[in-house]
């Protein structure tokens, strides 16, 4: 029964030892605090409109827009906002529209993620090797604010970066937490397209997220675990 005591008492500390390890081996900051983020293309000129962060019926009734979509005129380089490390890079097809989405997730801290979809529109093989070519996003890089990660080719099938800021897992508005200077760009842009940043959307609980629901859940179960094992001793 002592051995049970222990091995409960245990399990909190190998928990964190294990998320601190993985944070350690990855590169990425140990703590919490909210980002400043840059703006994440460098070529600001050539972003001609936006679709905005929380547009309701995206793509499908009832749905809303994760992210804000920076549309682009021509080929533009895509830089890190941020200082981070990459921890995932993926090719999957768009369900909605059938194009390759190219996304870059970077891990800000334990908490906060950024990721960058380039989405140049295109359907067949050969511009879509092309553009994969042009990403550069090896998992475990550092970054530094304005690192270079690729060029988003352009297309006429509506070529834009997909930007979306995650907390705990949910999304958020990335305006939200961008730089004065960013801001400035970011609503340059929406004054000389006529279009949004973004649309009222409600606050998130990070106890509603998807990560925060995760840890509510295992606390409750390692608590409800610990009585019955103290109980029956």
């Amino acid at each position: 029964m002592k051995k049970s005591r222990k091995t409960v008492l245990a399990i909190p500390i190998i928990v964190i030892v294990l998320i601190l390890g993985y944070a350690s081996i990855m590169g990425i900051q140990i703590g919490i605090n909210s980002p400043s983020l840059e703006f994440p293309i460098r070529e600001e000129d050539r972003v001609t409109r936006l679709s905005a962060y929380y547009t309701p019926d995206w793509g499908e009734v009832g749905v809303y827009h994760n992210g804000i979509d920076l549309v682009i005129s021509n080929n533009v380089t895509i830089i890190s906002p941020v200082r981070g490390t990459i921890i995932s890079y993926s090719e999957k097809i768009n369900p909605y529209a059938g194009n390759v989405l190219f996304k870059i997730a970077i891990a800000i801290n334990l908490v906060w993620e950024v990721h960058l979809v380039l989405e140049p529109g295109f359907k067949d093989g050969t511009n879509n090797s092309i553009q994969s070519s042009l990403i550069d996003a090896p998992i475990g890089k550092q970054l530094s604010v304005g690192d270079e990660l690729g060029t988003l080719l352009v297309s006429d099938s509506y070529p834009h970066l997909h930007y979306m800021l995650l907390y705990l897992g949910s999304d958020v508005c990335a305006y939200n937490h961008s730089s004065v200077t960013a801001k400035s760009v970011f609503e340059d842009i929406a004054l000389s397209s006529n279009s949004s940043i973004f649309f009222s959307h409600p606050e998130l609980n990070p106890l509603l997220a998807p990560i925060g629901l995760m840890l509510i859940s295992g606390i409750v179960t390692y608590i409800v675990i610990a009585i019955i094992i103290f109980k029956k001793n």
